[in-house]
């Protein structure tokens, strides 16, 4: 079950006969989630974004392999806990135990609305193609059908129950038009998963991000990034305290016959120690000072704002 996708222009990557939502655009609604149709082209802008991950694509090698989609019943057997989330960006993003995944809008299994809204715009059908190829890799099993509609990834809208027969039907008609054809899709989508943690690397050494923000900051709290901060500092430490105790140890040993190179080694090492220990907090002061800073500050104006228009409400 293949589509010719080169006559005519680019087409719907799945045949009408096996679309999934097959509610009437003549409402003037957008199928599954009920917006407007006018507000269409900021819906799937904001839906199927991915200009992070774009931003730094020549990079992504460091957070992620080629073509790495695992399949949610691999996501549990790893110990991750699947969440869903709308945001665009974050959609196959996975950091610790936690693995993001954007809800597959079900406009985008409504062959009608591919055709009226989505084949229109190129950059908007490979961002649509590859989010749809994301989710056949994903959800390739019974088992991952299941965890899938469990968590509210897939959901039935229209009255027409989404089955697991229905899916594979769509799945494989879908894979037959994209597997392989990475030209059809948004470059992202080249790579499956990627870790957070990297990438936020790559934002800060790319684009000299020290705010915090990188990619993404999944932290609400100042107290989790000072302990990561700090507890790579503390490894440091600890490794360059145990080296220098060997090292006196060794001294105190041979203190009659001590070799000229050990106390130079030695010394230098030492000299080391304290110009990284004065470089960290320097480099801890540069980086949090400045944000605390800005934040109390926005916080402060955003507060004398509220009580100004307060106070202008109560004089009226």
């Amino acid at each position: 079950m293949t589509l010719d996708t080169t006559k005519a222009g680019p087409s719907p990557p799945f045949l009408l006969e096996v679309e999934l939502n097959s509610e009437s655009l003549v409402n003037n609604l957008i199928p599954g989630e009920y917006l407007p149709l006018t507000t269409c082209p900021q819906f799937l802008q904001r839906s199927l974004d991915q200009s992070r991950a774009n931003k730094i694509f020549r990079n992504l090698w460091f957070a992620g392999a080629l073509g790495n989609f695992r399949a949610l019943h691999q996501q549990i057997m790893f110990r991750r806990e699947v969440i869903a989330c709308e945001e665009p960006n974050l959609h196959l993003i996975w950091f610790d135990d936690q693995v993001y995944i954007k809800p597959l809008p079900p406009c985008l299994l409504n062959h009608a609305f591919w055709k009226r809204f989505v084949v229109v715009d190129d950059e908007t059908y490979k961002l649509a193609c590859g989010f749809l190829y994301s989710y056949c890799r994903l959800v390739r099993y019974e088992s991952d059908f299941h965890i899938a509609r469990e968590k509210g990834l897939i959901r039935d809208h229209g009255g027409r129950e989404i089955t697991w027969e229905s899916w594979q039907k769509f799945r494989l008609c879908v894979l037959g038009v994209l597997e392989g054809n990475f030209e059809m899709m948004d470059k992202r989508y080249r790579y499956g998963e990627l870790r957070l943690s990297r990438l936020n690397l790559i934002y800060l050494f790319r684009f000299r991000r020290f705010d915090f923000n990188g990619y993404w900051n999944r932290h609400a709290r100042y107290g989790p990034i000072f302990s990561s901060y700090f507890a790579t500092a503390v490894v440091i430490f600890a490794f360059s305290s145990i080296t220098l105790n060997a090292m006196q140890v060794a001294i105190s040993q041979t203190a009659t016959d001590v070799s000229p190179v050990l106390l130079t080694t030695t010394y230098r090492f030492a000299v080391a120690i304290l110009i990284a220990i004065v470089t960290i907090m320097v480099i801890i002061a540069i980086v949090f000072i400045p944000v605390i800073t800005r934040d109390l500050r926005t916080g402060m104006i955003a507060n004398k704002k509220m009580a100004m228009e307060l106070r202008k409400k109560v004089a009226v």
